[in-house]
């Protein structure tokens, strides 16, 4: 329009787009479903009606909850019905002693199918896959998946090596200490191939290894024989990878896959039970989730083998032309729908970019995308009606730099291989932006290597943020420039400044320090943590004391806070008043006027809270206690009050969800808390400055300048570590338990899945680096730290080649390495290379306008020049990392790690503690799998829990009760009666012990003491350096309870009782293990008490024995 306003077509189309039917996918499918809802079969007998509501989150998790529940109890039942397939399901999960694993399992897999048209269908295939395995591990998918990896990293070390020998020919010392046997691997290497399509058995009969190597004496050719080592070792450890597999029979194996059959079977049977349950809910409510609205359009518009139902060719003749945006980020489901209302495919207008798909944990599926890329003819060739291609390549947002280094990088690392796409020059970013001004701008990639030294040892994360905040601040105070609104260059300014990481989360509260000590304002809200926040902690405690004020913290955390106000002396005097029983019933026994008008206000609230739900009772109690306007008056009181609206928001929609009591909202809230699974609730609220975002948040945004930072930090295999795992075409893979051997192992099922999903998370984890480079319009800036890099960085430089094969790319751990792997072959790197002492056999030249930085902390630096200025005559160079500010150490750290309060007990094994955390000991073995509690026969008490039960008995027993079991044995039934005991208790004590202690002389003399405190509890400061002697000096609050004290003429004595399993001949070597603990009950009760203690005795309840300290 701007370049031919007079068109009459183009005015008549602008003035037809609001006829246009635009809208979300869920918005189509929402109003496909109420037009025609009846034509949806019945479930369980009730069915859907038009004026159906969409579930929020937590309305949905309480309805699956239920569901979960139902269908785990109909599992049980089948488990005592004598169902072998569900009792191998519940002990291959029951890891633990409860079904958690196995409750969070179904719902994941459910999660995970909701990408398949057909859920169901899925299940039943992967079920029959399970009933019908094959008779060579080379005909399943598992086998074959294993063989095809190995087949391609042994090719690409055998290439490797091939070229490692090629580079050393220059250097006859070298070449002959390695040529030959490097050579030698590479043939074994090759018979990978040729062994796989004989079958497993002949895989492992292939055994590559390396001869010893030759002598290289001198230094002549140190470079050479440095990048041969590095090869060398990076290959041996490749080889055990890839042998492993191989090492247990084809017949074992199989054997394994029969074994847990019936078990990923029942698997796949509870979730489809599952399913029905939660579907089944819904209907009841009348209700459906998103994902529900596609999967009953797809039942609608679409037949199973594919092709259109009657309303579905009716709904396709609505429309000329239908247009998806973002189509890289479809799912299965959707494209279902897509192809049904476009007569197939005909009529359909997609755009989308690939290489930023990085929402494959929300289901997308990439693969639709690329398909369709691959199969299309380009639009310029294309027949016509034939499907057809076109690329949009020109770039309008970012300068010529920010894209020479994204295509660089990219053209280095992507492949169809490894990054689903090979990044070829119809895939580069051609410069569209003209509008920028002529100036030149690097873009930097800074490594920080922190190497400690013998007088202090460095945090990696504080260095790399304090490089980041330096660097933000000199590009302020010299005024670095950006492109205004209205196209003039103006000074930069924080709000124009974004450091991208892939988890903010976790250096949140480091980056922000380091921009607060260089007095640049920050913006990190979205990984702020909400119930951590004062006035959301304080709010829920009061919810928590209003529904049972006998509790002591919550209480307490109410009356100290700024609602109540009261002082930490007031506190003590009203715990004075009676020191027995809970805080409550000290509070009501005091007379003072703050205390009486608290009261008052908790009965009026409590009063309240019998007739009004959850979420008015917060709005009650925001109104009478004046909350957002005491919060509201404090600092940063904006945003205060937005996470408190946010808080109101949250419980009312637990209320929707069906918890409308006090007591549930408040327990849910709590239980989400201490599992670690706290909702996810931002607060909008007023923000400005630098913005600390993850890249999954940036997509679609733009930033004058972009820092990318954290690129060390490893990529997250926490997933493939459980004990099931899940993939769309594969299916279901698992370990293997022995219960009898108390044995746990992956079969081939769970590791060809666990190399699937590693190498997809690794593509993604590519595109998502793709996205954070192309955020940045005019700076890009990337910053990568590593401790003590010498032997890596020397690694990646004898690796290094343009272009990276894909399985280099697909071994790398981290963004930053593979940022390296694609510059380091370039002149720029020379710093690198001198750094490392390896060079490239072959270097290229890098991107225009790219700067690469090596950086020592806690030694000299290396590349240290000055950087060049950006802007001529307006831009100052960049800057040199302050060492003596990077390599500050504050005096007094180890106070900072000392925790304030501490316990006798946890002073017993610091010195074992400390071996561990500077890692002297030996590894641990993992500990091997029990039988979830509902398995077991017989429910015994745990170690601790019987522990607990002699410590009660101990706590009561009479001293003059007759030293028989009969006598004990009568004393425990009464302890029982009185409910100081559970039945189970009273049952886990042992009897003898406790006769054979009443009739000891450690007992006759607690007997015969003038004075014996029993359970004594204490608490008082003392120097911290009982806990850690670099803190000495500081204080520390200790507290413990001692088992029992008794007077004599010489002074107190400490008795501490043990129920370890320990044999006689132990005993005295058992004890020094708890001197520490008994020095501080010494310490501390000779100072309250003001008595000297005089004896240090440990009693073994196992042996009878007594040992003295």
């Amino acid at each position: 329009m701007a370049q031919d306003p007079e068109n009459s077509h183009l005015r008549q189309q602008m003035f037809r787009v609001y006829q246009a039917d635009i809208k979300t996918v869920d918005g189509f499918c929402a109003g496909l479903l109420r037009e025609h809802i009846h034509l949806l079969e019945p479930v369980d007998g009730r069915s859907l009606t038009p004026d159906f509501r969409i579930l929020d989150e937590t309305e949905a998790g309480v309805l699956k909850q239920r569901a979960l529940e139902d269908a785990l109890e109909a599992f049980y039942q089948r488990i005592e019905q004598g169902d072998e397939g569900c009792r191998a399901l519940a002990e291959t999960l029951g890891f633990g002693r409860d079904d958690r694993a196995l409750a969070a399992l179904v719902p994941e897999l459910h999660g995970k199918l909701q990408s398949h048209p057909y859920p169901d269908k899925w299940l039943e295939k992967a079920a029959e896959n399970w009933a019908n395995l094959p008779e060579r591990l080379g005909d399943s998918v598992y086998g074959r998946t294993i063989m095809e990896d190995t087949v391609r990293r042994a090719d690409y070390w055998a290439g490797r090596l091939e070229r490692a020998v090629k580079d050393m020919e220059d250097c006859e010392s070298v070449y002959n200490a390695y040529g030959d046997r490097f050579l030698e691997t590479a043939a074994q290497l090759r018979e990978y191939a040729a062994a796989a399509r004989e079958g497993w058995d002949a895989m492992g009969r292939v055994q590559p290894a390396f001869r010893r190597m030759g002598v290289v004496k001198g230094d002549e050719c140190a470079g050479a024989k440095d990048a041969a080592r590095a090869v060398l070792e990076k290959c041996r450890d490749a080889l055990k990878k890839l042998s492993a597999p191989y090492q247990t029979a084809e017949t074992e194996l199989l054997g394994d896959l029969q074994v847990i059959a019936p078990a990923m079977r029942a698997l796949l049977a509870l979730t489809g039970d599952f399913d029905k349950r939660f579907r089944a809910e819904k209907v009841r409510r009348n209700a459906m989730d998103f994902s529900d609205q596609e999967h009953y359009a797809v039942q609608m518009l679409c037949r199973q083998d594919g092709t259109p139902t009657e309303l579905g060719e009716q709904v396709s003749r609505r429309y000329r032309e239908i247009m998806v945006d973002e189509y890289q980020d479809t799912n299965e489901v959707q494209n279902c729908i897509f192809r049904a209302v476009s007569r197939q495919g005909e009529n359909i207008f997609a755009v989308g970019d690939v290489k930023q798909s990085i929402y494959r944990f929300r289901l997308a599926e990439p693969g639709i995308f690329l398909e369709k890329y691959r199969t299309y003819a380009d639009a310029d060739h294309a027949a016509p009606g034939a499907p057809r291609r076109r690329v949009l390549s020109r770039n309008f947002r970012s300068r010529r730099e920010v894209l020479a280094a994204a295509n660089f990088v990219f053209a280095a690392l992507m492949s169809r291989e490894m990054g689903e796409l090979d990044y070829t020059e119809e895939q580069h970013l051609h410069f569209g932006a003209e509008y920028y001004p002529e100036v030149p701008r690097e873009t930097e990639f800074h490594y920080l290597a922190v190497e400690d030294t013998p007088e202090q040892r460095f945090d990696r994360a504080e260095a790399e943020a304090r490089f980041v905040a330096k660097r933000i601040r000199r590009m302020l105070d010299e005024g670095f420039t950006v492109r205004g609104e209205d196209g003039t260059m103006r000074p930069a300014a924080p709000e124009d400044i974004v450091i991208l990481m892939r988890s903010p989360s976790a250096r949140q509260t480091v980056f922000a320090a380091a921009l607060a000590r260089e007095g640049i304002p920050c913006d990190g809200g979205e990984s702020e943590d909400f119930f951590s926040a004062m006035e959301v902690a304080v709010v829920l405690s009061l919810l928590e004391v209003v529904d049972n004020p006998r509790q002591d913290v919550p209480l307490i955390a109410v009356l100290r806070s700024p609602l109540v106000g009261m002082s930490a002396d007031r506190l003590a005097e009203i715990r004075a008043v009676q020191r027995e029983g809970d805080y409550y019933e000290a509070l009501r026994q005091d007379e003072g006027e703050d205390v009486q008008a608290f009261l008052s206000l908790l009965h009026e609230l409590r009063q309240v809270a019998r007739e009004l739900s959850a979420d008015k009772l917060l709005w009650y109690i925001y109104d009478r206690c004046r909350v957002q306007a005491i919060f509201g008056a404090m600092e940063d009181g904006t945003a205060r009050q937005a996470r408190l609206r946010a808080l109101y928001d949250y419980i009312r929609r637990l209320v929707q969800g069906g918890r409308t009591s006090l007591f549930d909202c408040v327990r849910q809230v709590r239980q989400l808390l201490e599992s670690g699974d706290a909702p996810a609730i931002t607060a909008a609220g007023a923000a400005g400055g630098v913005r600390l975002m993850s890249v999954h948040k940036s997509k679609g945004l733009e930033f004058p300048v972009v820092f990318l930072a954290d690129l060390n930090r490893s990529f997250n295999r926490q997933d493939l570590d459980r004990p099931v795992l899940v993939h769309p075409q594969l299916g279901v893979g698992a370990e293997r338990v022995e219960v009898e051997r108390r044995l746990r192992y992956d079969t081939v099922s769970k590791t060809a899945l666990a190399l699937t999903l590693e190498r997809e998370a690794k593509a993604e984890e590519l595109r998502i680096l793709y996205v954070a480079m192309t955020r940045a319009q005019e700076k890009l800036i990337m910053v990568c730290s590593r401790k003590n890099p010498d032997k890596h960085l020397k690694e990646l430089c004898a690796l290094a080649e343009l272009p990276a094969p894909p399985e280099a790319v697909a071994a790398v751990n981290c963004p930053g390495d593979w940022l390296l792997l694609a510059l380091l072959s370039t002149y720029q790197a020379g710093v690198f290379h001198d750094y490392t002492g390896v060079r490239p056999a072959v270097l290229y030249d890098g991107p225009e306008g790219l700067a690469l930085r090596l950086h020592r902390i806690g030694g000299e630096e290396d590349g240290g020049a000055a950087m060049p200025a950006e802007e001529p005559g307006s831009q100052a160079p960049d800057p040199q990392p302050d060492e003596a500010a990077l390599a500050f150490r504050y005096s007094h750290r180890a106070a900072t790690v000392t925790p304030s309060k501490v316990t006798a007990t946890q002073l017993k094994g610091r010195a074992i503690d400390q071996e561990i955390a500077e890692g002297t000991l030996p590894a641990r073995r993992t500990a091997a799998p029990e039988k979830p509690r509902f398995l077991q026969e017989k429910r015994g008490l745990t170690g601790a829990e019987r522990g607990t039960a002699m410590h009660l008995a101990m706590q009561f027993l009479p001293l003059d009760t007759p030293a028989v079991p009969e006598a004990v044995t009568a004393f425990a039934e009464t302890l029982t009666a009185r409910r100081l005991l559970t039945p189970e208790q009273a049952a886990a004590l042992d009897i003898p012990a406790l006769a054979r202690f009443l009739a000891s002389p450690l007992a006759e003399r607690i007997r015969t003491a003038p004075q014996v405190w029993r359970e004594y509890r204490f608490a008082l400061l003392t120097d911290a350096g009982i806990y850690d002697v670099a803190a000495a000096g500081e204080e520390i609050l200790l507290q413990g309870v001692a088992d029992c004290v008794f007077e004599t003429t010489a002074g107190l004595t400490v008795v501490d009782f043990k129920t370890d399993r320990v044999t006689a001949a132990e005993a005295s070597k058992r004890a020094e293990a708890y001197r520490p603990q008994l020095d501080a009950y010494a310490g501390a009760l000779s100072r309250i008490l003001e008595k000297p203690v005089t004896e240090r005795i440990l009693y073994f309840f196992a042996c009878g024995e007594e040992i003295s300290l």
